[in-house]
């Protein structure tokens, strides 16, 4: 993992790595994905960690965000599998309800199923609680990591309610993602270092530092309950990430 040091503790590092990694989708898990970098930027790592368009097995993915976000949402979900209700869902928030049959304006691209939610923070856990129900339903019992779930609206929750409301909520939702095994990341992108992170940390298993090297995207994972720090690892490959 790192081009220093004996080979001995750079290969110890990469098992401890490539370990920790396993056991995240072994038994589910909630990431925290922090740092300021342009929105394209974050959309293509939360891409990678939604899941490969060409597993053999398609993950079921959700995507929670605000309405203002909803494009990019969309072509996370179209470029990451299937966007049959079974397999790609959409949670969003402050906009007028939509049919889940809803076309672009050419007619030409289907949409994911959209639950929109107008209502508080509950109405909007319950939706997500719903909605992950079903996927577990259509699957017949969820396996490890085959739920992937973005949610990229949690700045703007912190906007709208105090902090213990938005830490109750993250810690509901985030135990019941684990207790089906599925993968989630959050984004917050603030300084690794914020007050913000440091509050919300302790809820996730592993916070992932996300950086621009010149005009390359940048990972660094923290894993919580490990004394484990990766290098700084390039966004560039599936296999490099939670997405395979």
């Amino acid at each position: 993992m790192s081009s220093g040091g004996g080979m001995g503790t750079d290969d110890d590092r990469a098992v401890s790595f490539a370990h920790a990694l396993a056991t995240l989708k072994e038994q589910g898990s909630a990431l925290l994905v922090v740092g300021t970098v342009p929105e394209e930027m974050y959309d293509s790592a939360s891409t990678q960690m939604l899941g490969d368009p060409d597993a053999d097995d398609p993950r079921r993915r959700l995507v929670v965000t605000t309405r203002s976000e909803r494009q990019s949402a969309h072509d996370k979900l179209r470029s990451t599998g299937p966007l049959t209700p079974d397999f790609a869902r959409l949670v969003t928030r402050n906009s007028p309800a939509r049919s889940a049959a809803a076309t672009t304006a050419s007619g030409t691209k289907t949409l994911p199923k959209t639950d929109v939610v107008e209502g508080s923070v509950a109405d909007l856990g319950t939706t997500i609680s719903n909605v992950l129900e079903e996927f577990d339903l259509f699957a017949d019992g969820l396996d490890p990591a085959e739920l992937r779930v973005a949610f990229d609206c949690l700045s703007t929750l912190l906007t709208e309610y105090d902090r213990e409301t938005v830490f109750r909520f993250v810690h509901v939702l985030t135990t019941q993602i684990r207790r089906i095994g599925g993968l989630a990341h959050f984004r917050l992108p603030r300084d690794p270092s914020s007050e913000l992170v440091r509050l919300f940390s302790p809820l996730f298993d592993a916070t992932i530092h996300l950086r621009l090297d010149g005009t390359q995207l940048k990972q660094q994972w923290h894993f919580r309950d490990r004394d484990l720090v990766s290098d700084w690892l390039p966004l560039e490959r599936r296999e490099e990430s939670t997405g395979t």
